[in-house]
């Protein structure tokens, strides 16, 4: 057993003929002689260090109803372990695989009902192969120069001394193997018989270990994958997780359709995917493997909560993979990554207020990425709830809520793309609870120094944010950006609760640069709301500039005017102090960006200066803006640098 977990490898290439000519003898003939206790036998042996064949002498130590056990001459191995391998064998692992899977040859290539095993040291200078099955021994169709030309499989002699009472569960997975592939390639009459990939073949031989009452790798196999659910299902790598994986979603497969199932699925000619729809078909069942696999990533989070929620869900099996622990303020906005047929489960903090969850995720449209939101309860009381994103769209992205009263909520985010394919995904993630406005921005989180301003505006209505693409439902608010005078005149009406749905001063515009642009009069209405409030007056020109870029100081100016428009004017500053270095006394708005600053409305920057003539970020007016609707509200306002 090597660092990296307990592997089998089933032989599927033909090596080279050994170069050392004078060792090799030739295959065993069909119908040979029974196997009698202590009569040496010669096999070809794998040298898993250099991946060449030799020739060795073996013995059979144990002969039995359905096996016969052959060590290597001259090698220690107790009797006892020989012995307690051929019992098991013949007792418990032959009657319960055949059962379950189907019979193997019988008699089979070599004219012997048994099946043999044979054990040898490997050379493994991994450490990590601890069986194999290589199925030209028993094909006598594959030309493989090295058959011998038998029903058989190995075990490694270092295995078994290591941990003497791994031989018969490694021995149920060898033989597993050798059924599996009998029963799919061998007796496949379609003329094209292939074998199992390995992702769905270890999932029998896995599942067979556990069939035979051996869980002790199983176990270890379950809790590899647990640590890394982000893993590959379909892509084998011959690790730990692999076989976990592999075997867990064949004890799903099988708790949702039945144990006997196994047996429809081993004897299905179609292999992989192909395979398992093809066997769900057959016996009218409506899942698909796409479907299964779905309620199988899910299931892999839920069956460890207190309450389970059907189908999602194992019998008799402790399964809780483990999530991404997420931390912040909502709404927690992150981007990670996801393995084609892996899964990744993003972990919220826990609420209190049970309010509504809403989550957004943005993912490629390549990825065939799929997602669900997973409520559950802390303390096991209520039944969990899983809410389905869709996300098979043109712009691969969906809003989910679910409903209130849960205190826990867990972002499970998967890909369904070429079996067997590497890839990975990136997708952008956004949670949070009851979010103001109902929005979600993908490009500003909880943590953006301007958050809680935006959200004030979001929750009053003033700014919506920009959709895209329109249609999409994808939320940005571009924080760096602009803000034309149009726009802060939308924006300062509704901050001041000053607009009307009626269209005013339609006939007789206040400014020429200044149209009607849709039916609802933006900005051409709330221009001219402003104008009727005192708020603006355009330029000297008598023009407005409407897509001009709106000054820091004419920001200022607009808001003092706001608070005055509704009665509730900024206490009007009346000293002589310089604050800002490039805010003179002479500077025409002096007393209006001194009356906003000692109203806590605005700061500056770290270097001193207030940059009256840059342009405003919607972040600044987020800010400023946010500040003046709070002191309508009456709330203290705290200074800031921006």
């Amino acid at each position: 057993m090597g660092g990296t977990g307990v592997r089998t490898l089933i032989v599927m290439t033909v090596v080279a003929v050994l170069a050392f000519a004078g060792l090799v003898l030739a295959p065993a003939d069909a119908a040979q002689a029974q196997p009698q206790l202590g009569i040496p036998e010669q096999f070809w042996a794998e040298d898993w260090s250099t991946h060449t064949y030799r020739s060795i002498q073996a013995s059979p130590r144990y002969v039995g109803d359905h096996v016969a056990v052959y060590v290597e001459d001259y090698v220690d191995l107790p009797d006892y372990t020989v012995s307690d391998l051929g019992t098991t064998f013949d007792g418990i692992i032959y009657p319960t695989l055949t059962t379950a899977l189907g019979s193997e040859p019988n008699p089979g290539i070599d004219g012997d009902h048994r099946i043999a095993i044979l054990i040898y040291d490997f050379n493994d200078p991994t450490d990590s192969i601890d069986g194999s099955f290589n199925y030209p021994d028993m094909d006598p169709s594959s030309g493989f120069p090295h058959s011998n030309r038998r029903e058989m499989f190995y075990l490694n002699l270092r295995a078994l001394r290591t941990d003497p009472y791994c031989a018969p569960n490694l021995a149920a997975h060898e033989f597993a193997h050798l059924i599996a592939h009998h029963r799919d390639a061998l007796l496949d009459v379609s003329g094209r018989p292939r074998s199992e990939p390995a992702w769905l073949v270890e999932g029998f031989t896995t599942y067979a270990e556990h069939l035979c009452g051996y869980d002790g790798r199983t176990t270890r196999q379950v809790l590899s994958y647990a640590y890394d659910p982000n893993f590959n299902l379909t892509y084998w790598e011959g690790v730990q997780a692999n076989y976990g994986a592999s075997y867990l979603f064949m004890r799903y497969l099988l708790e949702r359709q039945g144990p006997e199932f196994v047996r429809t699925l081993v004897d299905e000619p179609l292999d992989g995917v192909a395979g398992v729809n093809a066997a769900l078909a057959s016996v009218g069942s409506s899942s698909t493997f796409d479907s299964l696999f779905d309620d199988w990533v899910i299931a892999n989070f839920l069956n460890g909560k207190l309450q389970h929620l059907p189908p999602y869900s194992y019998s008799g099996l402790s399964v809780s993979a483990q999530p991404v622990a997420l931390a912040g303020t909502g709404p927690i906005l992150g981007e990670t990554w996801v393995a084609n047929y892996g899964a990744v489960y993003l972990d919220f903090p826990a609420t209190s207020n049970g309010a509504p969850f809403q989550v957004v995720v943005d993912g490629e449209v390549e990825s065939s990425l799929q997602a669900a939101l997973i409520a559950w309860d802390s303390a096991g009381i209520l039944t969990p709830s899983v809410t389905r994103l869709s996300l098979l769209n043109s712009e691969a992205a969906d809003t989910v809520n679910v409903p209130a009263g849960y205190d826990r909520h867990t972002l499970a985010v998967w890909t369904r793309g070429t079996v067997g394919s590497p890839s990975l995904w990136p997708f952008t993630y956004s949670g949070a609870l009851d979010p103001p406005g109902g929005i979600q921005f993908l490009d500003m989180g909880g943590s953006d120094t301007f958050y809680n301003d935006v959200a004030v505006l979001l929750a009053r209505g003033v700014i919506s944010g920009r959709e895209t693409p329109p249609g999409s439902g994808l939320w940005c608010f571009a924080g760096s950006e602009n803000v034309t005078r149009a726009q802060f005149a939308k924006m300062i009406m509704l901050a001041i609760d000053r607009h009307t749905p009626e269209i005013d001063n339609d006939g007789d515009p206040s400014f020429p640069d200044v149209r009607t642009y849709d039916e609802n009069g933006y900005p051409y209405d709330y221009v001219e709301e402003a104008v009727a409030e005192r708020i603006v007056n355009g330029y000297k020109n008598g023009f407005f500039g409407p897509q001009d870029s709106i000054t820091r100081a004419q920001l200022v100016l607009m808001i003092v005017r706001g608070a005055e428009a509704v009665g509730k004017e900024l206490p009007l500053y009346t000293g002589s102090q310089r604050v800002f270095a490039d805010v003179p006394l002479s500077h025409p708005y002096y007393r209006q960006i001194m009356t906003a600053y000692t109203a806590g409305i605005l700061g500056g920057y770290s270097d001193g200066t207030f940059r009256p003539h840059s342009k405003a970020s919607r972040n600044h007016v987020a800010k400023m803006t946010a500040r003046l609707i709070e002191h309508l509200d009456g709330a203290a306002l705290p200074e800031g640098l921006f």
